[in-house]
């Protein structure tokens, strides 16, 4: 694709509610997480765009519970896992450019947003598309 990667920062936690925010927080009290690991990578398309990507992997107890959680942070207007990372004065996150993906008892979420450039919103999506396929820090 022709895309390299600028920086890259990770963080491990061992509880997902204090990370989250709305029912997914709530979803969290009633069933904790066993782990959460969030990056964030910041890439260059090559086409002088750069583009923030946030991911969580989210470990849960019970194929069930990964299931009820994605269920969940898919719907809009819910709560989500806290972004990891800053994103640039003027960019921010919307939860429009948005992917998450389902594995037994791994909920993978990412997110990604503009920095630099003028990125096209497919270019955004595919960013999601391909993290959420990233393994776990």
């Amino acid at each position: 694709m022709g895309w390299r990667q600028l920086k890259k920062t990770a963080k491990r936690e061992l509880k997902c509610g204090p990370h989250s925010f709305g029912e997914v927080q709530r979803f969290f009290l009633r069933h904790p997480c066993v782990d959460l690991d969030r990056m964030m990578v910041t890439v260059d398309d090559g086409a002088g765009n750069t583009i923030a990507v946030s991911v969580a992997w989210v470990k849960m107890p019970k194929a069930s519970e990964a299931s009820d959680l994605k269920r969940l942070i898919d719907k809009d207007d819910t709560g989500n896992v806290a972004l990891f990372g800053e994103v640039q004065p003027g960019s921010r996150f919307t939860g429009e450019n948005y992917d998450s993906r389902l594995a037994r008892k791994l909920v993978v979420i990412a997110e990604s947003a503009p920095v630099g450039g003028r990125p096209s919103e497919a270019t955004l999506e595919t960013a999601v598309e391909i993290a959420v396929e990233f393994p776990a820090p």
